[in-house]
């Protein structure tokens, strides 16, 4: 999918599968208009952001579509669940019966995870994760003047292309 058309020379200088630059010297030294070039390269990242957000749509419509036959299947499996009433089928083309097995029901998670928590050994029967810092909230800390071992605010640059 492209929007616009980029200067040949400009797309030779780059990997259109990753996007690496391959030759910066020779995307430097490209012979034209410096402001040409530099268009040239802010609207590739555009057709390289349009293409991205088309396949983000088209992964999210494939996702509801699996979705919708997942759920298909379930329904047909529990319809035939209740038909077979317990009996076998077997024909050349599938062998369908019914099993039996156990699995956990739990009420109310939160005070199964209390309970488990006081015990002599919580992490048999609780996953503990790792501790994932809360940029945004250490970011607002360090504004207000706070300070932590490690941490601290830094300036960085960014590029806006519209």
């Amino acid at each position: 999918m492209k929007l616009y058309e980029i200067d040949q020379a400009i797309e030779a200088c780059y990997d259109l599968e990753t996007g690496e630059i391959l030759d910066v010297d020779r995307l430097d030294a490209l012979q034209m208009e410096r402001g040409a070039k530099l268009e040239g390269v802010a609207l590739a990242i555009k057709n390289i952001r349009a293409e991205a957000a088309a396949v983000k749509e088209e992964a999210d419509k494939l996702n509801a579509r699996k979705k919708a036959l997942d759920n298909k299947a379930e329904g047909l499996k529990n319809w035939l669940l209740y038909a077979l009433g317990g009996e076998k089928l077997s024909t050349p083309r599938c062998k369908v019966y019914q099993t039996h097995s156990q699995r956990v029901s739990v009420a109310d998670e939160l005070e199964l995870i209390r309970f488990l928590q006081g015990t002599e050994d919580p992490e048999k029967f609780l996953r503990i994760r790792e501790p994932e810092l809360r940029k945004d909230e250490l970011k607002k800390a360090l504004k207000d003047g706070q300070t932590f071992p490690g941490a601290a605010l830094e300036e960085t640059e960014s590029v806006v292309i519209r």
